[in-house]
Formats: C-alpha cells, sequence, structure tokens
C-alpha cells in the first residue's frame, strides 16, 4: 500500500491476474502465476515507465522476457537472494533484461556483481527495512523466549538450548525452507521440533506476531549456514519492539546486528554458545533492557521504512524516461514511446 501510494503505481498481482478475461485469462491460468504476471507485464510495459519487481521468481521471469523481446521499459528488480542457482544462472544470461537492483544485503550485492556480471552502477544497496511504527516496544510483563521465521532456520539447536531454562519458548513458524547446494527441502516444524519442555510452535498473526515480541525476554534468530541475510526481518522487528536479539553469525548476516551492542551473535550450530548467551541476558535483565534500548534507536536512525521506500522512488524517477539497456530498436525503424 506505501508503494502504490507512495509511486503511485499499479500493482499486477495474483488478483489481478486472475481477473484478466477472455482468451488471454484462459491461458494465463494455465500457466505458473509468477510466469503469466511476468508475459502481462511484458504486454503492458509500454504504457509504463518502470516495471517493478520484488521476487527473485518474478524478476528472473521478467528479465527473460524484456532481453529477449528487448523491450524498451526500464526494469527495476528488488532482491535479497541473488546466489540461489536458480536465480544466478538464469540472470547471467538475461542480466541485460535488469537495469537496476535493489538490494539490502552486502554479499549479495558482491554476487551480483562479481558472480553475475552486473555493472557496480547498477547495483544499489540499501538498509532493510521494518515497520517502526507497528513493530514498537510495548510495556508488558518479559515471560517467554521468542523466535519466528521461514528461510534457513536451525530451530532445533535453539530448541536444545532452551532446554532446561525453566522459561517457555514460543516460535512463530509452519513451513521452513532450506537450501543445500542445489536442493531445496521444506519442512513442517510443527510437526518436526519436540514441543515437550515448555515448546509450543504455532503460526501467528501480525497482532499475536506484535504481542510475543514484546513479552519476550530476548528474541533468538537461530540460522543455518547461508550467504543470505536470512532472518533479517525477524532481528530488525525484535530490534523495533526494543528487545534484546541473539542471531546467528552466518556468511550473510553481517549487516545489521553489532555484536555486543545492539544484539548478539553466536556460531552455527553452537547449542553451548547459544545457552550461554540466553542465560547471560536472562540473568542481567537490567543489561538486557539497555541493549533492547539501543537496538530500537539504531532502527530508526536507519532502517525506517520510509526511507527505504524513497530509495525506491528515487529509483524509480531516476530510470523513468530512459530506455532499457537491453532495447535496441529494429533496424531501419524509428520507435517511438509516450506515456
Amino acid at each position: 500500500m506505501l508503494f502504490q501510494n507512495t509511486l503511485g503505481c499499479d500493482v499486477l498481482d495474483e488478483a489481478a491476474i486472475a481477473a484478466v478475461p477472455g482468451r488471454r485469462g484462459r491461458v494465463y491460468r494455465k500457466l505458473p502465476t509468477f510466469v503469466a504476471q511476468a508475459v502481462e507485464a511484458g504486454r503492458l510495459s509500454r504504457s509504463y515507465d518502470v516495471v517493478v519487481t520484488w521476487s527473485e521468481r518474478h524478476t528472473v521471469a521478467v528479465a527473460a522476457l524484456f532481453a529477449v523481446l528487448r523491450l524498451p521499459t526500464p526494469h527495476l528488480a528488488l532482491m535479497f537472494w541473488l546466489s540461489k542457482p536458480s536465480v544466478r544462472l538464469p540472470l547471467r544470461v538475461f542480466r541485460s533484461g535488469v537495469d537496476r537492483i535493489i538490494t539490502w544485503s552486502s554479499v549479495q550485492r558482491d554476487v551480483a556483481v562479481e558472480r553475475i556480471g552486473f555493472g557496480p552502477e547498477t547495483v544499489v544497496l540499501v538498509r532493510h527495512p521494518v515497520d517502526q511504527e507497528f513493530f514498537r516496544p510495548e510495556d508488558r510483563a518479559r515471560n517467554i523466549l521468542f523466535s519466528a521465521g521461514s528461510t534457513q532456520r536451525d530451530f532445533d539447536t535453539l530448541v536444545a538450548a532452551a532446554r532446561g531454562l525453566g522459561i517457555p519458548l514460543r516460535i512463530a513458524a509452519s513451513l521452513v525452507v532450506a537450501l543445500n547446494g542445489f536442493k531445496v527441502t521444506t519442512t513442517d516444524v510443527r510437526q518436526h521440533l519436540d514441543t515437550s519442555d515448555d515448546v509450543e510452535v504455532e503460526s501467528l498473526d501480525s497482532s499475536q506476531l506484535r504481542a510475543s515480541y514484546a513479552e519476550a525476554k530476548v528474541v533468538v534468530v537461530p540460522l543455518l549456514p547461508t550467504d543470505i541475510d536470512a532472518g533479517v526481518n525477524v532481528i530488525l522487528e525484535g530490534m523495533a519492539m526494543g528487545r534484546p536479539v541473539i542471531s546467528t553469525r552466518t556468511a550473510g548476516q553481517i549487516d545489521v546486528i553489532q555484536d555486543g551492542e545492539t544484539g548478539m551473535l553466536v556460531p552455527p550450530g553452537d547449542v553451548a554458545a547459544l545457552r550461554a548467551k540466553i542465560e547471560m541476558i536472562l540473568n542481567d535483565p537490567h543489561a538486557a533492557e539497555d541493549m533492547g534500548r539501543r537496538g530500537r534507536a539504531y532502527v530508526e536512525k536507519y532502517h525506517r521504512l520510509e526511507d527505504f521506500i524513497e530509495h525506491v522512488r528515487a529509483s524509480t524517477e531516476e530510470l523513468a524516461g530512459m530506455r532499457s539497456r537491453g532495447w535496441l530498436p529494429f533496424p531501419g525503424k524509428a520507435r517511438l514511446r509516450t506515456t
């Protein structure tokens, strides 16, 4: 909604595709939805100044179409997992179909430039956003450990580390996706995790999620080894709520937490280290509250949602009126574009 209001854009979502009438609509309904969205974006692209995608698979589909058809409308992509083989390899072929990338991971920016071949000037690094108005400190009793998430999570290590601490552990999760090489696995942690010893695993709506952050003595984000910034949403939401945060230190999770200042970092899969950090926070609530206040101040300074949207708006305005770098006119014909 903020994008729609700020950029004055039209949203080509699943509902828009489902509403396409006639033969084209019947064809679209036989395609994967993201492919149908890419085809429709290509069909409509000459009526717009910029096409924006926010999803790896949508970006790849639109990039391939724009590169092959050499469409003139610039394509701005918001991306966080460029290193995934199903993204990295196609973009090496179709990178002319993307005119600018906005990412919030310094590691993934390096992947875009060094491994895919985008020019450094076409990949913009910004701070990941968090809704600091919705997620804000609340005065509640702190009586649980809390974790959440769906990508590259290592909840088994968290459950083992929390066992016997005498404090309930609440995990907001259902399906968890993990990538190991080319293999993607999806696990329903509600059935997989040992929920004895005061462990509850459930899906939460946004209000329940906020309440759980507020009730947490500490927010823990346990991660499998990965080169993406998995966990960044939960980390920033916990910090925005003024809660101390512990995260796994991975190759990709390096841009947000300042260890010992705005949060704590532990090695991957290290039950003893994670338990020691949790106990440190439980045993010193005053230091924990101080860390939470520093985290909140950091979010307000660097990760405001409005600032992120302003970065996207500035890029769309800069691209508007330009030709896509992959566009080539047909020989002997002048091609004019009006908006």
